[in-house]
């Protein structure tokens, strides 16, 4: 799968796909991204954060290609790639298929119609990828959600301490399906 700049400016669906993408060891799906897509993260997230250093914003980049150094995808070229509308969105979809991936992870459908992806790969939301992941490997989600809550549970810093947050956030970020299953599943883990 590749990552579009809007699911990595998401802290919360950073993490989790980040994690899941960890914790599955690529059983469930190879993690991919482009220098463009981490430029556009990295502009954005500068402008809205303008006061805070190099380190609260160039270390979250870091961090994110330390943990997946063999997902940069190299050697697409954007004028390849008649579509999307907006031409500022064609390095993504040019990425994308140059990786060869299944599916691209957005939460701007409207930029990747289905008539620029054709049979090229699946364009999803971050709520339907997690959802996806979870129809895959509800063991694998499980895993994720245990570490983000002994994260929360150690972190000094974090005012959110249980799993009952994680959900909060994971609505709040736009994943609201994937919340609620992690709710059912937290309500009666047996019954999935």
């Amino acid at each position: 799968m590749f990552l579009d700049a809007n699911i990595l400016y998401s802290r919360t669906l950073r993490d989790w796909i980040s994690l899941l993408a960890l914790e599955g060891d690529c059983t469930v799906f190879d993690l991919r991204y482009s220098e463009d897509v981490l430029a556009e993260w990295m502009y954005r997230l500068r402008r809205k954060q303008p006061e805070h250093s190099e380190q609260a914003i160039g270390g979250q980049r870091r961090r994110f290609v330390q943990a997946f150094p063999y997902g940069l995808v190299t050697g697409y070229s954007p004028s390849g790639v008649p579509c999307p509308p907006d031409p500022d969105d064609r390095h993504v979809l040019a990425a994308a298929v140059h990786a060869g991936v299944d599916i691209l992870v957005t939460d701007d459908r409207s930029a990747f119609p289905p008539e620029c992806v054709r049979e090229l790969l699946s364009v999803r939301t971050a709520d339907e990828f997690l959802s996806w992941v979870a129809d895959r490997s509800m063991p694998l989600v499980e895993r994720a959600l245990a570490r983000q809550i002994d994260y929360y549970r150690r972190s000094l810093v974090a005012e959110d301490k249980d799993a009952v947050e994680l959900i909060a956030h994971l609505r709040k970020a736009g994943a609201p399906r994937f919340a609620e299953r992690l709710e059912n599943h937290l309500a009666d883990p047996s019954a999935h």
